[in-house]
């Protein structure tokens, strides 16, 4: 009898350890794979100009007014095909909306080149869901020398779908501006 009570409790045990370990080890999937979407986002980002998201967003062809709304329908299926599945909807759309293919574009219309170097990408210690980073980015004038900028940002993800719920960007040592040369 008392030999089957310690197999219990050594199984329970066993069982107790073994869930701890995979809640660990999921969370930290978790976090690596938060981290490996960023990472995506900044590599569409900073590596480019896009020149078919360029056709597609300056284009006039390209948009349509509807009910007085600018719209352009292939613009707006591109960026979900490229972003869709990184970013919740509201998310995507607020960041395509407010800057966040301004590199892209500055580097299209002033002929620069934008080549993603790395990421320094750090998990805010009050929040699990909250990331900052630190974007390393080559940037050269055609005929020009390289030089490499630091971008600095902030990443939320929602909770809810496990996606971007907000990519902002902050500091950039002088980058947007030297791409507006």
């Amino acid at each position: 009898m008392l030999n089957k009570r310690m197999i219990l409790i050594l199984l329970s045990f066993v069982t107790l350890l073994a869930g701890i370990f995979l809640a660990g080890c999921s969370q930290t999937d978790a976090g690596d794979s938060d981290k490996e979407v960023i990472e995506k986002v900044l590599e569409l980002e900073f590596n480019g100009p896009d020149e078919e998201l360029m056709e597609l967003m300056w284009n006039p062809d390209n948009k349509k007014v509807i009910d007085g709304v600018e719209v352009n329908e292939e613009l707006d299926a591109y960026v979900q095909e490229k972003y869709g599945e990184y970013f919740t909807e509201n998310a995507l759309d607020t960041f395509i909306r407010t800057g966040g293919t301004s590199y892209q574009s500055f580097a299209h219309l002033n002929d620069y080149t934008l080549d993603f170097k790395d990421a320094t990408i750090e998990e805010a210690e009050n929040a699990s869901n909250k990331y900052t980073f630190t974007a390393q980015v080559g940037y050269q004038k055609e005929g020009g020398e390289e030089e490499v900028a630091d971008v600095e940002g902030v990443v939320l993800f929602s909770t809810a779908e496990k996606k971007i719920g907000k990519f902002q960007y902050g500091k950039d040592s002088g980058l947007s501006d030297e791409l507006r040369k």
